[in-house]
């Protein structure tokens, strides 16, 4: 099957998915103000623009469209927000955290309209470091809900966890296909993405569940 068409129903999917559990997170924050759930809701909205404008661009023949500083500067964002959430449970602190996170928007609006007139992300150290920061963040929101298990069992915790280690492991996937030869390039970029759906997933069954 050819590899654009298996990416772009992986960016299809992938938009889904991450609409869906920020809609729902939305809701439950509506109806019990968990400011956590915010955050998680406006960082899951951010990887499914994301992953709309990377469809989008394989198919805008018109003019090159370079949304790969948006999507690797967005989903870094956003995961770095939802690990700040979990730094503190004060009222004012995540109220300080919702409010950045929301100014941040913007900013990230103005990177991908700009996304015709940028450079391509190039594939030397800066890719490697795009890739390596969105892994660690992601990595270490896994941490945060282990411990945070450790200490409290939860279903919420245990879900929680299980989708950012699976997430952590797709975007390491991911940041592998830079040191992969060109053969293998496609099936770790595509794996990683599919086990980012499917950690996903386990995010939309811990805030449906919770």
């Amino acid at each position: 099957m050819d590899t654009r068409l298996i990416s772009n129903l992986i960016d299809v999917s992938l938009c889904l998915v991450a609409l869906f559990i920020s809609v729902r997170s939305f809701d439950v924050y509506v109806h019990f103000r968990y400011q956590r759930l915010f955050v998680l809701g406006l960082s899951m909205a951010l990887v499914s623009i994301s992953a709309a404008a990377d469809f989008t661009a394989n198919y805008v023949t018109i003019i090159t469209l370079h949304t790969d500083w948006f999507l690797y500067i967005a989903q870094t964002c956003g995961f770095f927000f939802i690990f700040l959430s979990l730094l503190e449970s004060s009222n004012s602190f995540l109220k300080l955290i919702m409010i950045l996170n929301v100014l941040t928007v913007p900013l990230l609006l103005i990177v991908l309209f700009l996304s015709p007139v940028l450079p391509g992300v190039p594939s030397g150290s800066l890719h490697i470091v795009l890739e390596c920061m969105r892994w660690l963040i992601s990595f270490m929101i896994f941490f945060a809900y282990f411990f945070a298990f450790t200490s409290k069992a939860t279903l919420f915790n245990r879900f929680m966890m299980a989708a950012f280690f699976l997430i952590s492991f797709g975007n390491f996937m991911s940041m592998m296909q830079s040191f992969a030869p060109n053969l293998n390039a496609h099936l770790l970029s595509n794996l990683g993405s599919i086990t980012d759906m499917v950690g996903l997933i386990a995010l939309i069954i811990a805030v449906s569940w919770n």
